[in-house]
């Protein structure tokens, strides 16, 4: 594992600095904003943490913010790779007395997207990004709020240190001003083997970011 993860970490600098190398403008920026995450199957693991069955699954709300890299192949087409601060996780509904259990796993997330710009007007741009996406686990909290009882859930082991997925979105560029909506779907499972499971817990996250790029 050590070899691959080096291997494609030694990649990842060659592309980028051939794509920087042959770019003719490098620009960047910062946004920040919310994100609803949900892990469909995450009840199969988290009851067994809990200790109670769970009878829904539904989204958590966080916050994500990062920076990134904006490297012009053309006027329109650029490479945009980013890091990205994530919050994910998930919220279930327990059968027994009504209880609530909340998990949270924090991200560093490496975006590597491919951006295609339009120019709508003088002063306002749109474009729409994609590509693969790359995490590492940084750190977990849960709590399970039942009307008797709230205690704190140890939910580390159960979760993967690494995420890997596919996002797409869209945004709009007024001025030095940004609004980005973004999609990632999960590609794998983010439960480790510690809990038995039968289908993959695979991280969903819509968010919704403002911010600014550098001059």
């Amino acid at each position: 594992m050590r070899t691959v993860t080096r291997s494609f970490l030694i990649c990842t600098v060659g592309v980028f600095v051939t794509v920087a190398a042959s770019a003719q403008t490098i620009t960047g920026g910062v946004r920040i904003g919310v994100d609803l995450t949900t892990i469909p199957s995450a009840g199969a693991v988290m009851d067994q943490i809990s200790g109670a069955p769970s009878i829904d699954v539904t989204s958590k709300p966080g916050i994500t913010g990062g920076g990134f890299v904006k490297i012009d192949f053309t006027e329109r087409f650029a490479f945009q790779p980013e890091l990205l601060f994530v919050t994910k996780g998930v919220e279930l509904q327990q059968a027994a007395e009504g209880g609530t259990v909340t998990a949270t796993v924090n991200h560093l997330e490496f975006p590597l997207l491919v951006r295609y710009t339009d120019y709508l007007s003088d002063e306002v741009r749109g474009y729409v990004v994609g590509g693969p996406t790359f995490a590492v686990k940084i750190g977990t909290s849960a709590e399970l709020k039942a009307p008797d009882q709230t205690r704190e859930l140890n939910i580390d082991p159960a979760f993967a240190s690494r995420d890997t997925g596919v996002a797409a979105g869209l945004g709009l560029i007024y001025g030095r001003y940004l609004l980005d909506i973004r999609y990632t779907l999960g590609l794998t499972d983010v439960a480790t083997g510690m809990y038995v499971h039968t289908d993959s817990l695979k991280n969903r996250v819509f968010a919704v970011t403002v911010g600014l790029t550098l001059p």
